[in-house]
């Protein structure tokens, strides 16, 4: 892989990121809705930001692995 296809990558992997934070913080927000309402508040909040940086790091993962193909 040359540096060429590495920042190719790296920019489908921050464009997925960004679609990861969005699809993370609207997945967290139905969550509390549905699920999380009558638990603490800070264990809510760790639970939310916890869905949030794993929805956001396998998003930044599948755009660096396969965001050519996904995009094309």
């Amino acid at each position: 892989m040359n540096l060429s296809d590495f920042l190719k990558n790296a920019v489908y992997a921050i464009v997925f990121g960004f679609m990861g934070l969005i699809i993370g913080i609207w997945t967290s927000d139905v969550l509390y809705k549905i699920l999380l309402k009558n638990i603490d508040r800070m264990t809510t909040i760790y639970i939310s930001v916890g869905l949030i940086v794993l929805i956001i790091l396998s998003a930044t993962v599948l755009g660096f692995v396969k965001g050519k193909n996904l995009l094309e």
